[in-house]
């Protein structure tokens, strides 16, 4: 990556392998800046050194994303100094890392923190749900006419070949995800709706139809693409390019004996099962590690209902307890299969709640500063990075924008932040257009 100090402005964005592109106006500084110690081979050791203590790269990444916005004062940022219209219910409790508080209602996190990295003062300006949602899984902020692909969506873009073997989809959501926006729809997610934990539950569309054998459904296949391919000759459809990928996965998922495999929970033992929590939540997140163990490189796990504007207390007493247990159990048992160090968990929802606890005991849509959780991936843990002020409200040091945490996310995953991608338009987009990386996420 080229230095802002350098190029004189953002780092030139590029397609392709990772060759090192230096405006002009760049060469021109750094020939000037030869006076002072730093010659073009100066800089040029500096690059490798760069890319020779680049993080490692995570093969997967689980987004878990708590859609309503749940609120920081009653999970990671708790303020017990605060007058009770702030502080709330909670009481706070000591993490396993000395001198790290969380609210009391996760005490299961708490004993996790060694694992975790917790950004306290994630902020932006959008206290909308819909276009605070576009933003948090895109990294890109609203703008009218533009429809940017979801985190998943690029990763499956930039992650094909790692599932081809396998026949399973590159992004799988459970049940929503964000979609291929720009990148076209066949870059959508692998949709699993339902509640895994109902004893009927079953993947959708990945079963052989009735009376269908393995060969009979191969003969359906060429059959297929030997009429798409005559249409596409004599229309040149776009669509029919989207439909084909699409049936493409539609067969590798049906016909793969590892995608069967990997959706089948009742594989599990009953006290795995149970350590996850018998709840839609929690079998989610069993089922995302499964996927993840047999090489789907992102899930996206959503939640709804944070929107906590009224009675926030009881509503939180009833679903915390279900993400402190599947959470903390997800990530314990990464790391206990190994592989925590290749998964990079992402914990989030669009925005924060209000400091102040409003007339209906709730908490309303507050995205100045909010917390967000990490861990795996190449992820530091047992450490807090950035903090709210006094009350919640705000930074007080170390922001961190949306754009930082895409910018992050991408590198950790060994994809360029800096890369630009196609689009249905004919254009190219930036993966991610602005932010810097999260330097404390691994040192």
């Amino acid at each position: 990556m080229i230095h802002q100090a350098l190029s004189g402005g953002r780092p030139q964005r590029k397609t392709g392998s990772r060759r090192l592109q230096v405006p002009r106006r760049g060469f021109l500084q750094i020939g000037a800046l030869g006076a002072f110690g730093l010659t073009l081979p100066d800089y040029l050791r500096q690059q490798a050194h760069a890319a020779d203590s680049a993080p490692s790269k995570a093969r997967s990444a689980i987004l878990i994303f708590l859609s309503g916005g749940p609120s920081h004062h009653d999970t990671f940022d708790p303020k017990p100094d605060t007058p009770a219209e702030i502080r709330g219910e909670y009481s706070t409790i000591q993490t396993r890392v000395p001198g790290v508080q969380f609210a009391s209602s996760v005490p299961l996190l708490a004993g996790q923190m060694h694992r975790l990295a917790i950004m306290r003062a994630v902020t932006h300006r959008d206290g909308s749900h819909e276009s605070g949602v576009a933003y948090m899984q895109t990294g890109y902020s609203f703008r009218p006419g533009h429809n940017f692909p979801g985190m998943g969506a690029v990763v499956g873009f930039e992650r094909q070949e790692q599932v081809r073997a396998s026949g399973l989809a590159p992004y799988i959501s459970l049940p929503d995800g964000r979609g291929g926006g720009s990148l076209g729809p066949s870059y959508n997610s692998f949709s699993i709706p339902g509640d895994p934990n109902d004893a009927a539950f079953q993947v959708p569309d990945i079963t052989f139809p009735a009376g269908v054998t393995s060969n009979r459904l191969q003969r359906r296949r060429q059959f297929a693409e030997q009429f798409n391919d005559e249409f596409r000759r004599s229309r040149g459809a776009d669509v029919q390019l989207a439909v084909d990928r699409f049936t493409a996965k539609s067969y590798d998922l049906i016909l793969s004996p590892q995608a069967q495999g990997a959706f089948n929970l009742t594989q599990e033992d009953t006290r795995t099962r149970e350590r996850y929590g018998r709840s839609q939540f929690g079998q989610r997140l069993l089922l995302a590690r499964r996927l993840v163990e047999a090489g789907v490189p992102f899930l996206a796990a959503t939640d709804f209902e944070w929107d906590d504007h009224s009675n926030i207390f009881p509503q939180l007493n009833r679903k915390l307890p279900v993400v402190d247990q599947g959470v903390s159990t997800l990530i314990a048992d990464l790391d206990e299969r190994g592989l925590l160090a290749s998964t990079l968990v992402i914990v989030m929802g669009e925005f924060g709640r209000t400091p102040k606890i409003n007339p209906m005991r709730g908490r309303d849509h507050w995205p100045n500063a909010f917390s967000v959780l990490m861990a795996g991936g190449g992820v530091k843990g047992g450490q807090i990075i950035g903090a709210s002020d006094a009350e919640g409200a705000f930074p007080k040091e170390r922001p961190v924008t949306p754009e930082d945490l895409y910018h992050s996310i991408y590198a950790l995953l060994g994809i360029d932040p800096l890369k630009l991608l196609p689009t249905t338009g004919g254009r190219e987009i930036e993966i991610v257009r602005d932010g810097e990386f999260i330097h404390e996420l691994t040192s």
